[in-house]
């Protein structure tokens, strides 16, 4: 959009009332290591003080036994949710092993052996053996090192009764078109998304240990690219090329889920060759496809809806169409202790709200090669004012193609309510120091940043205790009461988890 047709835009919606009636909905996951003194992944299982991995909705584990996860409600109020995430991590902090320290960046600290980092283990159960095979899945296809990424995953809608001043419609249809137009937006401009969050251009050398890449020696311990914004995202990281067969262009709700669908029952040979049981003959795939399960495709933004009545996530789509949006190319901060800001919040919604209200055509086969082109750029060369990005067809220069976009978020923010605080959250996450190269080794880097963030944690008063207290309780007296199935029973759980697509 030009900036006039912008203005025009904003100002069209401004008299229709869709600002004062706009109402955010917004919620954070966060996945971060519990590593040990010496800044190794820990191999203690997950605390029992933090109740049950399985059943906890607001901690639980990612990939590895080590991996939490922290799981915030959702909240209309920004204040509220950083409130909650902070006090998870405080709460967290407290109650950890005490030899054990919470690990603050997204790339993981020195990994001296990948077969000793211990799966997630849930329960004696179908579903916890479900979720335990998913991670072997991973370890199968992947490798354990490259599922030890972490990062921020940040959830968004609009209150339904916010939609008919934007689209004359409160149809769940159109609410998913006008979803599907915000992700097409944000897939557009996501190289800029990378450029302003990107944390991860230095990684421990143990990381590409027995691997390809094009990462250059920064010191004796670590590799890095002077100029990437965020390794997370590149080919050594959270990537699949198996997954860039899909082609989604998120043109349509139905056309994403044939790929989803398609993707989990359509046997994909490279997987098909490890097959689903391994030599013990048990299962360490759930499915031989391009993905095992929904969750399993990595993209930088998701349609989502709640989990309700063991639906799985296809199902819940399908039948309900998209409630809200997952945001998941963003790295972990280290200039927060939480990981994101207040500032990185509103910064977010900023750029949302942006590709939510800007015309969004179809994407073509022509344009989703320039969009991963201009991936590819920000990735590895994003901090290069001389690199070029395609945008409307044309070469443009990333310095000069930012500054374009920064002009028209500044728009946006100027109709916000509390606008004061959109545009004190774009100077802020602007002038962040990004891509300084650390002054010691990264590994010691973490652990130093870690030592500070626990001492901190430690000593914070705890917010919303009681709510957190209470879930863990609940968490555990559910596990205590799930059946523990056979054997059999949960080899058949997993059997027969995809027949029904």
């Amino acid at each position: 959009m030009t900036n006039e047709s912008l203005k025009n835009r904003l100002n069209e919606l401004k008299d229709k009332g869709f600002f004062d009636e706009l109402i955010i909905k917004r919620g954070i996951e966060k996945e971060f290591f519990r590593v040990d003194s010496n800044g190794f992944i820990s191999k203690n299982s997950h605390p029992k003080s933090l109740g049950s991995a399985l059943k906890n909705k607001y901690i639980t584990t990612d990939f590895a036994e080590a991996q939490v996860e922290l799981v915030t409600p959702t909240f209309e109020d920004i204040d509220e949710l950083y409130d909650f995430l902070h006090s998870l991590h405080v709460f967290v902090a407290k109650n950890i092993d005490k030899d054990e320290m919470l690990w603050p960046l997204s790339m993981p600290p020195r990994i001296e052996d990948e077969s000793e980092i211990n799966l997630g283990y849930y329960h004696q159960s179908g579903i916890g053996l479900l979720k335990h095979v998913y991670r072997r899945g991973l370890k199968v296809r992947y490798g354990a090192t490259m599922q030890c990424v972490s990062g921020m995953h940040y959830n968004f809608s609009i209150k339904r009764n916010s939609f008919p001043t934007l689209i004359n419609s409160s149809d769940q249809k159109d609410i998913n078109d006008a979803y599907l137009g915000l992700v097409r937006n944000f897939k557009r401009i996501y190289w800029y998304v990378l450029a302003e969050f990107g944390q991860t251009n230095v990684v421990d050398k143990s990381f590409v240990n027995n691997r390809s890449h094009n990462l250059e020696k920064l010191n004796e311990d670590d590799m890095y690219l002077k100029e990437a914004t965020s390794l997370r995202m590149s080919e050594i990281g959270y990537q699949s090329k198996a997954q860039k067969g899909l082609d989604i262009k998120y043109n349509s709700l139905s056309s994403f889920l044939e790929k989803i669908k398609s993707a989990i029952t359509v046997p994909y040979e490279e997987f098909k060759n490890k097959n689903l049981l391994d030599s013990n003959g048990e299962y360490h795939q759930i499915s031989d496809g391009v993905i095992q399960i929904e969750n399993e495709y990595y993209d930088s933004i998701r349609p989502k809806r709640s989990a309700s009545n063991d639906m799985r996530p296809y199902e819940l789509l399908k039948n309900f169409g998209i409630e809200y949006l997952e945001i998941r190319g963003v790295d972990i901060s280290p200039t927060d202790i939480t990981g994101m800001s207040k500032h990185h919040i509103r910064f977010l919604d900023l750029i949302l709200i942006y590709c939510l209200v800007s015309p969004s055509p179809k994407i073509t086969p022509e344009e989703k090669k320039v969009i991963d082109s201009n991936d590819y750029i920000s990735i590895y060369s994003g901090r290069n004012n001389e690199a070029d990005v395609v945008i409307d067809g044309n070469k443009t220069n990333i310095e000069l193609a930012k500054q374009k976009i920064l002009g028209e978020l500044k728009y946006i923010a100027d109709f916000m309510g509390e606008s004061d605080l959109f545009h004190q959250a774009i100077n802020h996450v602007t002038e962040l120091p990004k891509g300084e190269l650390p002054q010691k080794p990264f590994h010691e880097y973490g652990i130093e940043l870690a030592k500070k963030n626990l001492a901190i944690l430690k000593s914070s008063k705890e917010k919303n205790i009681d709510s957190i207290k209470k879930e863990v309780a609940l968490s555990l007296e559910e596990l205590e009461n799930m059946p523990k199935n056979s054997i059999e029973e949960m080899n058949e759980f997993v059997k027969s988890y995809n027949l029904d697509l």
